[in-house]
């Protein structure tokens, strides 16, 4: 795969996470309520706080931003910095919950466990393409 391509690669990707993060911290931000209320497993957690709903909402905010930049601005290290941030919130939080299964039916686990699975391994293989794209560009300057 070649340079151009694994940008593009990248850039999707970015792009990919940067939407589902924003919709995620949206809702959490704006709508913490229907939140704790509607996502699928949450009112499964802890009694509800709205401090706290809405303060992850907007980190998660944050972190979408930076992955929004990312895609746009398509600078490796840009890229890298915002990457290893997500892959920290995104392992911690698959983390917290492949721990937490006391209340959660077989299924109900397996689809958290699988979708915040799917956003680890997203991560990393983003983070591994622009890895390999800093080094390319460090070779050809």
């Amino acid at each position: 795969m070649n340079s151009e391509s694994l940008r593009r690669w990248l850039r999707g990707g970015l792009y990919t996470l940067a939407a589902l993060q924003t919709f995620v911290s949206l809702w959490q931000y704006f709508l913490p309520r229907s939140f704790y209320d509607n996502f699928p497993t949450v009112q499964l957690d802890p009694p509800y706080n709205e401090h706290l709903v809405t303060d992850v909402g907007g980190l998660g905010l944050a972190l979408a931003a930076t992955l929004w930049i990312a895609a746009w601005l398509i600078d490796t290290k840009v890229a890298l910095a915002a990457l290893t941030g997500y892959l920290i919130y995104a392992a911690t939080h698959f983390a917290y919950h492949v721990t937490n299964f006391d209340n959660f039916s077989l299924g109900e686990a397996l689809g958290v466990g699988t979708g915040l699975g799917i956003e680890v391994v997203l991560a990393l293989l983003l983070l591994y393409t622009a890895r390999l794209l800093y080094r390319a560009e460090r070779v050809t300057v």
